[in-house]
């Protein structure tokens, strides 16, 4: 589907944008070459949109993940031993007002 001026001019209208002849000209063949690609991805799983969704479900093989560890934190002061007046946490500047 290629997208024609008169769709890219309008596009442009509702986004509030500004092109000159020539950058309208190359942000529309643009635009043209990111729809076909959405298409080929569209046409790639049969059945379309759908398919594709569904498609996370077996992306992921849990079998080869590692198994969860509980494991010992660092010590508190250990990890307040560089900061230079900690009375047992991170001291900041407010920054929102």
């Amino acid at each position: 589907m290629a997208l024609s001026k008169e769709e890219f001019e309008k596009l442009a209208v509702l986004s509030r944008l500004r092109f000159s002849d020539e950058e309208a000209e190359t942000f529309r063949n643009e635009m043209d070459d990111i729809i076909a690609f959405a298409d080929t991805i569209n046409n790639a799983v049969s059945g379309g949109t759908d398919d594709i969704k569904n498609i996370s479900e077996n992306a992921v093989v849990y079998t080869e993940l590692r198994a969860d560890e509980v494991v010992d934190s660092l010590p508190n002061e250990k990890i307040l031993s560089n900061v230079e007046g900690s009375k047992g946490f991170f001291s900041v500047k407010r920054c929102v007002k």
